[in-house]
């Protein structure tokens, strides 16, 4: 059997407009070249689908049954087509994200806000995971992209740059710790609140000894408002500033190389980026212009 949507589609036609002429004038084609495929289609099937005249024709009982079954298979192919057109134009579909969770918390939200508002039709699914897990969801395919941290050469994983984000410290307006050159023998000195185990600036204290958080927290917005309440200091990246309100408070970036980390978007190598992928991508870079300025 080697049936054509084309035969399809003339036979369901033909069977709505009880007329291969009129069947044939919508298609744009000649009468005998519809003739033709309903022929070749009768004869793939083995079976008289139409009780002809030279003005009209009726389906028979064999084509009844046949139009019942194939007329919403034709249109479910037709919606599939259409949806599958959308998709690879852009305008409807999913977009799958990773993120660190600083980058969700400041510069993601906009972005999305706006990608939102030009994309309607678009699910977004944007998970919020450490750096390593973000890494380790794109290259299994889980999601099709991940904005986090410069990668360390995995052959697997392309890196595009978007900006240098600088570790900060976050404390009341005119702090003791600002008095002076922000060096980090001084952040020790006060009662530091910190984000738990895993996040960039816990890996930073890693190699500054001396230095211990007084209180951990899980959240961003937990540390800010126990600074803003005079419970101590955070660290905290510069990215993620872009979500907390400021008012009573200052920040100022950490001295030293290992404080200052490159932000991008993570990809598979391999496997080439949606339309949708890409519009997004188009979008981040263009906010992300706006942190490098800042």
């Amino acid at each position: 059997m080697n049936i054509k949507y084309r035969q399809l589609q003339a036979f369901t036609l033909a069977a709505k407009l009880g007329s291969f002429a009129k069947a044939a004038e919508e298609l744009c084609i000649t009468q005998p070249s519809f003739s033709v495929q309903i022929r070749e289609l009768e004869h793939d099937l083995g079976l008289q689908l139409f009780e002809r005249t030279t003005r009209s024709c009726r389906l028979t009982p064999a084509g009844t049954t046949f139009h019942r079954e194939i007329a919403p298979i034709l249109h479910d192919l037709r919606q599939a087509y259409g949806r599958a057109i959308d998709v690879g134009a852009g305008r409807s579909g999913q977009l799958l994200l990773s993120a660190l969770p600083s980058l969700s918390f400041g510069l993601l939200t906009e972005v999305l806000g706006r990608f939102n508002q030009d994309y309607p039709n678009v699910r977004i699914r944007m998970r919020e995971e450490l750096n390593v897990a973000v890494i380790e969801s794109v290259k299994r395919g889980e999601v099709e992209l991940g904005v986090g941290s410069e990668l360390n050469g995995d052959p697997e994983l392309g890196f595009m740059q978007l900006f240098h984000d600088d570790l900060v410290v976050v404390a009341p307006m005119r702090h003791a710790i600002f008095a002076e050159p922000l060096k980090w023998s001084r952040v020790g000195d006060y009662p530091l609140i910190m984000l738990t185990m895993g996040s960039a600036d816990r890996a930073i204290l890693a190699n500054r000894p001396g230095i211990t958080p007084t209180i951990e927290v899980a959240y961003m917005g937990t540390a800010v408002s126990m600074v803003r309440n005079g419970m101590g200091i955070t660290i905290l990246p510069s990215s993620a500033l872009k979500g907390v309100d400021m008012e009573g408070l200052q920040a100022q970036a950490l001295p030293g190389k290992d404080c200052r980390r490159t932000i991008g978007v993570l990809y598979r190598k391999r496997a080439p980026l949606s339309t949708i992928a890409h519009a997004f991508v188009r979008l981040l870079k263009k906010n992300a212009a706006t942190v490098s300025a800042d």
